[in-house]
C-alpha cells in the first residue's frame, strides 16, 4: 500500500516489525522479502512517485576536492531510487576482494565471499534475472562463437537487470502486499533513542508536516553518500556509533576513465569479441580484468576494464533510443518527432536490426571511435572523504562537504593495466595509451570520472573502535538499527556494487527473521 506525508497522516498507535528508510533497490529488496515472511512493513521514501526538483535540491552539496560528477546526478530521491535511472548491470565481487591482501592496507572484509554466495544467488531473483545464465562458457557456445581469453587478463561477462527500475519491477507487490505501508514524502529528520534502542524516527516534508514512525527495528537503505549524512549530523552527547571516529572517511568511488586508443587489426572480429551480448531476453557485456595473482604480482589494486563505443553521431543515437523505447514498450516516452527522426534513419536501424535479432548483439557503426574505459577501485584508506558543511537545507538537516580524492597508487595501477593490456591484446588490437596518464600529466585527472558507485564512509568491522557498522550491518552503539548501504563496503574491488548491496539485503532479512 502507498500513502503519501503530504496529504495522509499514519494512524496512531502504529508499530511496525520493520522501519525501511530509503526506497531505492536496497529498501524494496529489504521491503518485498521481510513482507513476504509475514512482518509489517513501514517502508519510508524521502522523494515523490516521480522526481521532483525541491526533493533534488535536498543534495546540493559542496565539493572541496576533484570535480565529481554523482554527488548530484547519482543521487536521486524519489521511488525506486537511483534505479530509475541505472543501466541494471550485475556484478558480484571477486573472491579476493573479500580477502586481506598483505600490499593493500586495510583490505577485506569480515568475511569470506563464500559468506555471500547463496544471498548472491538469491538476489538475482529480486533482480528479474533468476532465469539468466549463470555460465559465460555457456553464452559464448549459444553464439556458436569461442570464448576468447588474453594471456594476462581475463574474459568474462556482466548480466544485465531486463527491467532496472525496482519501482516497477515489484510494483504490484509495493501497491498491493498487505504487509507493506510505504510513505512518500517521508524524509528521515532524526532519531529517537533511549539508552542504546532506537524508539522512533521523525520525518518531515517539505512543507513542514511532521510525523513520528515507530517500529521494532529500524534497517537505513540510504545511498552511499546520503548514509553518512545522516548520521553525522550533530547529537546531544555525541554519536555513540562513531567511536572509530571512521564515520564518513575513506569514501571510494570506482575511477572511470578512457585510458587508451584502441585500433583492432580486424573490426568484424574485434566486434564479435567485445559487442554487448543480447540473447533470451537478457543482456551480456565482455569485460577484461586483471587476475588477483598478477593484482600481487604487479602490486595494483583491482581493476578491470570494458571497450567503450563512442559514436559521435547524434542523430543515430536519438533514433537508437527511440528503438530502445519502443522495444521496452515506453510508448508514452516515444514523440511523433521521434518517430519521424527514426525513420530518417532507416538503413542504420536495419543494419542495428539485423545485428541485433539475427546476430544477438548490439551494433555500433563502423567510424566508431573505440577506447579502453578502465574501472578501478580506490584505496580501503583512501583519503575522499564525506563531512558536514554550516549550511541547512529546506529540511533543517546540514549539507555535505564533499572531497573526493585519486591517489597516486590508483594513477599507477591504470597504467599498469594500460600496458598490461597492450601486451595481451596486441594480436587483436594496437591499444595506446594515453600520453597524459603515461607521463604523469596531472591534465589526465580533469578526464577521471566517477562511476555513480558510492561506498565506504561506514566501514563495517566486528569492532566498534575500527568500523561503524558490525558483520550484521548493526549500528554500532544501538541494538535495533541497522545500515544496508554501500557505505558499509571495506573493500570496494571494481565490480558494480548493487548485486552486492542486494546481497547483503537478503542475509539481513534473514538474520533477522
Amino acid at each position: 500500500m502507498i500513502h503519501d506525508l503530504l496529504n495522509e497522516t499514519p494512524p496512531l498507535g502504529f508499530l511496525a516489525d520493520i522501519c525501511i528508510v530509503g526506497a531505492g533497490a536496497a529498501g524494496i529488496t529489504l521491503a518485498v522479502e521481510f513482507a513476504r515472511k509475514g512482518k509489517k512493513i513501514l517502508l519510508l521514501e524521502g522523494g515523490g512517485a516521480v522526481r521532483e526538483d525541491s526533493s533534488q535540491a535536498l543534495y546540493d552539496s559542496e565539493v572541496a576536492g576533484l570535480p565529481h560528477r554523482g554527488i548530484h546526478t547519482g543521487r536521486i530521491r524519489v521511488k525506486g531510487g537511483t534505479t530509475v535511472r541505472w543501466g541494471g548491470q550485475i556484478l558480484e565481487l571477486d573472491a579476493d576482494d573479500f580477502n586481506p591482501r598483505p600490499a593493500v592496507p586495510e583490505s577485506g572484509w569480515p568475511f569470506p565471499k563464500t559468506e555471500l554466495i547463496p544471498f548472491y544467488e538469491r538476489a538475482l531473483h529480486l533482480e528479474g534475472l533468476d532465469k539468466v545464465e549463470r555460465s559465460d562458457a555457456a553464452v559464448w557456445r549459444d553464439l556458436n562463437q569461442p570464448f576468447t581469453q588474453f594471456a594476462d587478463l581475463e574474459a568474462y561477462l556482466s548480466r544485465w537487470c531486463p527491467e532496472p527500475n525496482f519501482a516497477r519491477l515489484h510494483n504490484k507487490t509495493l501497491t498491493s502486499h498487505p504487509n507493506i505501508h510505504l510513505w512518500l514524502h517521508a524524509s528521515a529528520v532524526e532519531l529517537i533513542t533511549e539508552g542504546g534502542t532506537t524508539t522512533g524516527l521523525r520525518c518531515r516534508t517539505l512543507t513542514d508536516v511532521e510525523t513520528i514512525f515507530h517500529a521494532s527495528r529500524y534497517i537505513f537503505a540510504l545511498g552511499g553518500i546520503e548514509s553518512s549524512r545522516f548520521f553525522l549530523q550533530p547529537r546531544p552527547g555525541g554519536l555513540p556509533w562513531n567511536r572509530s571516529g571512521l564515520l564518513g572517511q575513506h569514501f571510494q568511488d570506482h575511477i572511470d576513465c578512457n585510458a587508451a586508443a584502441v585500433h583492432p587489426h580486424d573490426l568484424a572480429s574485434f566486434h564479435d569479441t567485445f559487442d554487448p551480448i543480447i540473447t533470451h531476453g537478457f543482456k551480456y557485456l565482455p569485460k577484461l580484468r586483471l587476475p588477483p595473482h598478477l593484482q600481487a604480482q604487479h602490486g595494483t589494486l583491482s581493476i578491470g576494464s570494458t571497450m567503450s563505443f563512442e559514436d559521435t553521431g547524434k542523430a543515430r543515437m536519438q533514433a537508437k533510443h527511440t528503438i530502445r523505447n519502443l522495444t521496452r514498450g515506453r510508448f508514452s516516452d516515444v514523440t511523433r518527432g521521434n518517430l519521424t527522426h527514426t525513420a530518417r534513419h532507416v538503413p542504420m536501424l536495419f543494419h542495428q536490426v539485423w545485428r541485433y535479432k539475427v546476430q544477438r548483439r548490439a551494433y555500433a557503426p563502423p567510424e566508431v571511435r573505440i577506447f579502453l574505459r578502465i574501472h578501478c577501485e580506490q584505496e580501503p584508506t583512501s583519503r575522499s572523504s564525506i563531512t558536514l558543511t554550516n549550511q541547512r537545507d529546506a529540511l533543517g538537516l546540514f549539507r555535505v562537504r564533499f572531497d573526493w580524492q585519486i591517489s597516486e597508487r590508483e594513477l599507477d595501477t591504470i597504467r599498469q593495466y594500460v600496458l598490461i593490456a597492450q601486451r595481451s591484446l596486441a594480436g587483436i588490437a594496437s591499444i595506446i595509451p594515453d600520453e597524459d596518464l603515461m607521463s604523469g600529466n596531472p591534465n589526465f585527472l580533469a578526464r577521471c570520472d566517477d562511476s555513480n558507485h558510492h561506498m565506504g564512509g561506514m566501514r563495517m568491522s566486528p569492532s566498534d573502535s575500527t568500523g561503524v557498522v558490525d558483520t550484521n550491518l548493526r549500528l554500532h552503539g544501538l541494538t535495533n538499527t541497522y545500515i544496508c548501504s554501500s557505505a558499509v563496503f571495506p573493500t570496494s574491488g571494481f565490480s558494480n556494487p548493487t548485486h552486492t548491496v542486494l546481497a547483503l539485503a537478503v542475509r539481513l532479512c534473514d538474520h533477522l527473521t
